[in-house]
């Protein structure tokens, strides 16, 4: 990031101490700057984007640039904040540090202090540029296996340790953050989970976390619908839940050929690949329950010409029962070696 570049938020009530720092800040070559002369008029100057925001600690309340930082942070804006006083204190000091602020610059400094307040901005965007939010990073690590469950395979942006989008690319999810006018100097963006290609998944054999259907509901014996097939789905989503998690790939068969979705998508009055996602996860809801839709993920590839899905399920903290459709009676599924087994009473306990 070009100092010229750099979008600069001026808060500041003492007329004369503005224009002195509009001056110098002209001469260091920052261009893209606005103003506001209490905390009032800076909240509404922050529905636009910010890379630093230069606030004042006395205004119309002693501690007026704390309430800047606590709106910034509200916001979830990623934006650097300089507290810049002539009531310095080791208390606000301390306390600036601790709300997140980048620096605590006083006025009452020997030497220039516009040299000194400079050097802080390009310190700040040096830092971020090479490295990143650090705390972001840090957040993420430690709630990675939360954010598995909600954002396997998707990218995520992350800003004061809050996940504020996600999409499948970064490309989209980039897209969706210049919408929203954030500026990315803050701004995190992590890639959660690796999600091997269907297209090497396919070359290995079933397992315990690897199974193969043909097809969700079209009934390749007959040579018609049967919707009594989506059931042998559901049990295996059940059964990954209920384990250590795993993959379910529609469209190709046992043997490794792809039959592809041609047939199931013939079945949706849509007959297309969003309407089928739509049906599974609806089935999904139905017989076992909304709730672990968090967990899973579905993906669809082309493959020698022919669309195939993956569902991705990751292993649920609570046990996912399966309910066929107008029938009480409730079915507990596990993976033994590469199929879904369900288990009577007793072996249900024993496996609790």
């Amino acid at each position: 990031m070009q100092t010229q570049n750099v979008h600069l938020l001026l808060v500041e009530d003492n007329p004369r101490f503005l224009n002195e720092l509009l001056e110098w800040l002209g001469d260091y070559g920052y261009e893209q700057i606005e103003t506001a002369t209490s905390v009032a008029q800076a909240k509404e100057k922050l529905g636009n984007p910010f890379d630093v925001i230069i606030a004042d600690m006395r205004m119309e309340q002693d501690d007026s640039g704390f309430a800047v930082i606590d709106e910034v942070k509200a916001r979830n804006l990623s934006s650097v904040v300089i507290i810049l006083t002539a009531n310095d204190t080791v208390s606000d000091c301390r306390t600036a540090f601790k709300m997140g602020a980048w620096d605590y610059i006083s006025k009452n400094m020997r030497g220039n202090i516009f040299d000194i307040l400079h050097e802080s901005i390009q310190d700040a965007i040096a830092y971020f540029n090479r490295w990143g939010n650090v705390q972001n990073e840090q957040w993420i690590n430690e709630n990675i296996e939360t954010l598995d469950q909600t954002y396997l395979g998707q990218y995520i942006a992350v800003i004061n340790k809050t996940v504020i989008d996600a999409a499948d690319t970064e490309e989209i999810l980039k897209g969706r953050i210049e919408e929203r006018q954030l500026r990315r100097f803050l701004t995190t963006i992590r890639k959660i989970g690796e999600l091997r290609p269907i297209s090497e998944l396919i070359k290995l054999p079933e397992s315990d976390r690897l199974e193969y259907k043909s097809t969700f509901q079209w009934d390749v014996k007959r040579d018609c619908e049967n919707k009594d097939l989506r059931f042998s789905t559901l049990k295996t989503i059940a059964a990954f839940l209920n384990s250590e998690g795993g993959t379910l790939i529609i469209g190709v068969e046992d043997n490794g050929n792809i039959f592809g979705l041609e047939k199931d998508l013939s079945l949706l009055s849509k007959g297309n690949l969003d309407q089928l996602e739509r049906t599974i996860i609806d089935s999904i809801c139905q017989c076992i329950g909304s709730n672990f839709t968090q967990q899973i993920k579905i993906r669809f590839e082309k493959i020698d010409g022919k669309d195939v899905c993956a569902i991705d399920i990751k292993k649920s903290a609570k046990k996912a029962w399966l309910q066929k459709t107008n029938d009480k009676k409730l079915e507990f599924y596990i993976r033994m070696s590469n199929r879904s087994e369900p288990l009577d009473i007793p072996d249900i306990y024993e496996h609790l």
